[in-house]
């Protein structure tokens, strides 16, 4: 399966919900569009972003 150009993915996507929110981080103001194009477990996510992290300080070659 070959990758979706930018173009695609928005027609594709152009009926799916979108939601844009503002956000100030340090002083800095960010507009942030988020497409809802799908469900997902939000438990699984966590999870595998929980696991990753332990994984790659665990692994991570330390200090000396």
């Amino acid at each position: 399966m070959r990758d979706m150009t930018m173009f695609e993915m928005n027609e594709q996507n152009k009926h799916c919900p979108v939601s844009v929110t503002e956000q100030i981080i340090d002083g800095k103001r960010y507009i942030v569009k988020s497409h809802f194009i799908g469900e997902k477990d939000i438990d699984i996510v966590i999870h595998n972003i929980a696991f990753t992290r332990a994984m790659s300080e665990t692994l991570a070659p330390q200090a000396a």
